[in-house]
């Protein structure tokens, strides 16, 4: 099973639970708190970003909701064209079956933080979805999410009401649990082992599409180039971030990193120039993300900020943050309050 900070998820990941953000009204700077992104990273279409900074994230946006059903409303927002090529190479699959099996193949594309299985027993079949890491008081709605997206999916590959018999969740659904039959329009049983969508078996052999072969292993292929781009990409650069912020307070040079990764500090750069990044990119990016969560969450004076970033001179963060934001960090934070 992989760790928490090896599970990498495109930008757009968060284009639903955006959605949800705009049409609520919420602050959306106050959702990114904590989380190392910012605004303009949201219109970075190649950035990846991390599993904890999803659950933040989301941390946040309950908070700031207080909706028990913020899963359910966020899961009935991604519709399979918002998964890119995953999402494509679900649509090219001749048979809802085969969707389901490619789709779990190339599961590293798609949005999720849990582990698949299709389990065949009988004249049913069970899509059980088992937490890649403890989601602790996030455990409801990342459950909702994953099982309102994956119903969604269904529905939108047959063109109709999916042939759902029954749906498992590990929770006890809260205050309104015949919300859940509303939303799914099928028996949903509660405080389950897993999450699972039960279908009949027969539903699997339904035609959805009527694809090529050629053309759809050409997507297969692009998904799987893409897969093994992500997981190249997620080990240096993970790496180092966390080699960065491995001594809260402390910022190393390249030197002491690469010393740390077994490599020379050349080796190091020439590796984060084939990722499209640098050193220094990551150094500022991590500082950024720090410098954004004292203003806007703690009461420190600007020179207690600045020697937490490792600066020396109070002046030199200043500058600094001004050079990422366009704005001063005193500035900075009173907009933001």
């Amino acid at each position: 099973m992989p760790s928490e900070r090896q599970i990498q998820h495109a930008i757009s990941s968060l284009g639903a639970p955006l959605r949800y953000i705009q049409q609520h009204s919420i602050d959306l700077d106050q959702c990114l708190v904590g989380t190392g992104i910012c605004k303009q990273n949201l219109q970075d279409s190649k950035l990846l970003i991390r599993l904890p900074q999803v659950l933040r994230f989301y941390q946040n946006l309950w908070e700031l909701s207080g909706d028990r059903y913020l899963g359910l409303a966020i899961g009935k927002e991604y519709h399979i064209a918002n998964y890119g090529m995953w999402g494509f190479a679900l649509m090219s699959a001749r048979t809802l079956r085969q969707a389901i099996h490619l789709g779990i193949r190339l599961i590293a594309l798609s949005f999720t933080g849990f582990k698949y299985e299709l389990i065949e027993n009988g004249d049913s079949v069970i899509q059980r979805m088992t937490p890649l890491m403890d989601y602790g008081d996030l455990l409801n709605i990342m459950s909702d999410r994953e099982v309102s997206a994956v119903y969604l999916i269904y529905k939108e590959l047959v063109h109709d009401t999916p042939s759902i018999t029954a749906i498992n969740l590990v929770h006890q659904g809260g205050e309104s649990p015949s919300r859940y039959e509303q939303h799914f329009g099928c028996p949903v049983n509660f405080g389950c082992e897993y999450n699972e969508l039960v279908l009949p078996s027969k539903s699997l052999d339904q035609i959805i599409s009527d694809t090529s072969n050629e053309s759809a292993e050409l997507c297969i292929q692009q998904c799987e180039l893409l897969i093994s781009q992500l997981s190249r990409k997620s080990s240096l650069v993970d790496d180092v971030r966390f080699a960065i912020l491995s001594r809260p307070g402390y910022f190393p040079d390249i030197e002491t990193v690469a010393e740390k990764m077994h490599m020379s500090s050349r080796t190091l750069r020439r590796h984060l120039s084939e990722q499209n990044t640098s050193y220094q990119y990551l150094l500022n990016e991590i500082r950024f993300g720090l410098a954004r969560d004292y203003l806007l969450t703690t009461n420190f004076k600007l020179d207690q900020i600045a020697e937490l970033l490792g600066y020396n001179e109070p002046g030199n963060f200043t500058h600094a943050f001004k050079r990422w934001s366009g704005v001063a960090p005193r500035t900075y934070r009173m907009q933001h309050f």
